[in-house]
């Protein structure tokens, strides 16, 4: 009995500890603020600042081409990117949608994302050392998109 519930205790601490050290705001911080706004609220990129507000994946404000500049309506060249909203969109999206275009770069109707999003799954978040982010990883961000309002 004894070491059956200290099985227990072992196999759920290492489970939690695993859970809890997945910083959700930091991975999101370190791979994805800089297209996507500090709180994934988008924004018009450029010069390295973003001005919050202005996102939005299907508000029609143009779709980055392949050279990183916007095509479409309310394109604005290389200067003045037009950066997707998360929060309130892709954040609630189920989570293996979410997922998916995190990792293969397709959104929630089957469709590619702008080919300016990395698909993650054949690259790594900064601190991944070559290997795809893993599902926690992707499940952390998307909670911490969640809480954003």
């Amino acid at each position: 009995m004894k070491s059956s519930y200290l099985a227990f205790v072992m196999i759920f601490s290492s489970t939690y500890c695993l859970a809890a050290s997945l910083d959700g705001a930091a991975l999101y911080q370190s791979n994805c603020a800089q297209c996507h706004g500090e709180r994934g609220m988008g924004g018009v990129v450029g010069m390295g600042t973003m001005t919050p507000g202005m996102g939005g994946t299907n508000g029609g404000q143009g779709m980055m081409n392949g050279m990183g500049a916007m095509s479409g309506k309310g394109g604005m060249g290389m200067k003045g990117v037009q950066a997707p909203k998360l929060v309130g969109d892709a954040s609630t999206w189920k989570p293996e949608l979410f997922e998916r275009a995190v990792l293969q770069g397709i959104d929630d109707e089957g469709e590619p994302l702008s080919r300016v999003m990395p698909h993650w799954g054949s690259s790594s978040f900064r601190t991944d050392h070559g290997k795809p982010p893993t599902k926690e990883e992707i499940d952390a961000i998307q909670h911490y998109l969640q809480a954003q309002k």
